[in-house]
């Protein structure tokens, strides 16, 4: 018979088997693996007890320099897009191994795991055997976090805590806690608009302290011109969806599906639905504008609505409004999902425990973006009620708004994206979904260049129409000319120690060197009638060509992005070089500029 008793004891009992489940998996394959992007973390960690350079972190060659020197060899990793306090949780773990500390961390993400659907059962009526079957549901993104040693469960925990604290009239501390988690992944941000639209002035005042406090903190460690340098270079680079492959269906967010569609990227995205540059600017900005001016719409003219079902509606419309969202950080739907249960009639519980169970799965048809459809039709599902009630002046003021923001920052955008490479410049050495090329070394046998593979960083060489892989046990930096004819040198990074090697193209056979042959600068091309140089200017790295003869310079490059590693070809006619335009921030492809004739 199936009275409440009984159901109680049979939630408890799936709760168990489920719990007993996920440690025998999930747990112990995170406890005996490696997680592929702990060491990231760890790295960061180590490097800022270290005294390192803000800027350099975001370098990837230094990266797997620092990664290296922490013991990690046999890995890759960068620091793109973090925050620069971002590596804070994982200072105290810096002073242990590699392995113990990525165990700890695992036992603190399963503490914090239970720690935070035990305030989801006092914030709720939800027992806690059934938020633990909740749980179970988001199976495949929780088996994410901890597989890869990652950090959501540290961010669901922070933006639930809040929720408990706006609950139980604490809006000081659940706006210091939406203020850490800014200063820690960006995902808090959006709530200092939630707090001012729901006019809880506490609340702002509580998150604009912590956001405060954590640039005093970044300042402490790195010093104000890093932290300045962050917020020209790097954040914006990070918000227009800077992650390693902004292209990739992986990353279910508004932004990629719109990229994927509309831009066309050589390595990454070479047959676009349709090469309109100009269209994904506009639609991006405008679909974005759109889903958190009417979002805002919707809370400010509902004083009425209940605070656990607008914060929890609000958590989802962030993760609509966020530039990368793997599949892991659907982890945070565990905030939403209870507390919009709750309260709703059993159809609809039905239709949120399937709407959380398909977002946590991997989909079929990812090149169609479905768990971004799935997230605007709950946008638009508790946003329709609130809509409703307000005027339709506002709604249109909204929209309009929208509509020309969208347009100007579209002319802005393109006037810059005809100055970046890809629209104006040949790609060279297209490897179909390389992630990074840098640092092109031309000799008469063809061009050598650092590669990211699988596992660390290889020498590829161009030449007679062919890219040959040539793969050493160590990671392969930074290849030089030493000569037109060659030999080519690189460094030869194993276990934190940098050595130098030479590679001989001729008889294809490398030699090591006691130390780096001394190499004349590349910047003055061949013939001697231009010279390259690098420019920073407004946060980006540019090049220029200055003609001896004339002393005048002008711009090879532009764009808001990264182009860097000029070196000429032999006959004086063009300059090959990195950009990471279009891309991943830090992840460039190789290029091809031919330079007029000199007068």
């Amino acid at each position: 018979m199936f009275t409440a008793r009984n159901l109680r004891i049979g939630a408890r009992i799936l709760a168990s088997l489920a719990c007993l489940l996920f440690l025998a998996t999930t747990f112990r394959a995170a406890w005996q693996s490696p997680s592929p992007d702990f060491p990231s973390y760890y790295t960061g960690a180590k490097a800022l007890l270290e005294g390192d350079r803000l800027r350099d972190f975001y370098d990837w060659t230094w990266f797997k320099r620092a990664m290296s020197r922490a013991g990690i060899d046999d890995q890759l990793g960068v620091w793109v897009p973090q925050t620069p306090l971002t590596m804070l949780p994982f200072v105290p773990l810096a002073p242990f191994a590699p392995q113990t500390a990525r165990r700890i961390w695992i036992v603190a993400g399963l503490a914090l795991l239970v720690a935070t659907l035990w305030i989801l059962s006092r914030l709720t009526a939800i027992r806690f055997a059934c938020l633990i079957l909740l749980a179970s549901l988001c199976c495949v993104p929780l088996h994410m976090n901890f597989i890869l040693g990652q950090y959501y469960v540290l961010l669901l925990f922070l933006l639930t805590l809040s929720c408990y604290c706006l609950e139980r009239s604490r809006p000081v501390a659940a706006g210091v806690l939406c203020g850490v988690a800014f200063g820690l992944k960006l995902y808090g941000a959006p709530f200092l608009l939630y707090f001012a639209v729901r006019r809880n002035w506490r609340a702002v005042a509580g998150m604009g302290a912590a956001a405060v406090g954590a640039i005093v903190l970044a300042i402490v460690f790195f010093g104000w011109n890093e932290v300045a340098w962050y917020a020209a270079s790097i954040l914006p680079r990070t918000l227009d969806g800077g992650s390693v492959d902004p292209y990739h269906p992986a990353l279910a967010s508004l932004s990629t599906m719109l990229r994927r569609a509309f831009m066309a990227e050589p390595e990454f995205n070479p047959y676009p639905l349709l090469n309109a540059p100009w269209l994904f600017f506009f639609l991006r900005a405008f679909s974005l504008l759109a889903v958190i001016g009417y979002a805002l719409l919707a809370l400010g003219k509902s004083a009425g609505m209940p605070e656990r079902r607008a914060f929890a509606w609000f958590t989802i419309v962030v993760l609509l409004l966020s530039p990368s969202t793997p599949h892991y950080t659907f982890v945070l739907l565990l905030l939403p999902v209870p507390l919009l249960l709750e309260e709703a009639p059993p159809r609809r519980r039905i239709l949120l425990l399937a709407w959380l169970a398909l977002m946590s799965m991997n989909l079929p048809f990812a090149n169609l973006f479905p768990k971004v459809w799935l997230l605007l039709l709950v946008w638009l599902l508790y946003g329709f009620g609130n809509w409703r009630t307000a005027s339709l002046r506002w709604i249109a003021v909204v929209g309009i708004a929208a509509l020309g923001l969208a347009a100007l920052d579209a002319r802005h955008r393109m006037a810059a994206w005809l100055q970046e490479p890809a629209a104006r410049f040949q790609p060279f050495a297209i490897e179909k979904g390389r992630i990074f090329s840098g640092f092109p070394a031309v000799t008469a046998a063809g061009v050598f260049y650092q590669a990211m593979g699988e596992r660390r960083y290889e020498l590829h060489w161009a030449h007679d129409g062919i890219i040959e892989h040539l793969h050493f046990p160590a990671n392969a930096l930074c290849p030089v000319a030493l000569a037109p004819g060659g030999p080519v040198q690189f460094e030869f990074l194993a276990r934190g120690v940098s050595r130098f090697m030479v590679f001989h193209p001729r008889t294809r056979t490398v030699t090591a060197q006691l130390a780096p042959h001394p190499v004349s600068p590349a910047d003055l091309s061949p013939d001697g009638k231009w010279k390259a140089l690098a420019s920073l200017a407004e946060g980006t790295r540019q090049i220029l060509l200055l003609n001896t003869a004339s002393g005048r310079i002008q711009a090879l490059t532009g764009g808001q992005c990264n182009n860097s590693s000029p070196v000429w070809t032999l006959d004086s006619s063009a300059l090959i070089f990195a950009s990471d335009c279009g891309r991943g921030l830090g992840a460039p492809a190789l290029y091809r500029a031919p330079v007029p004739a000199a007068p």
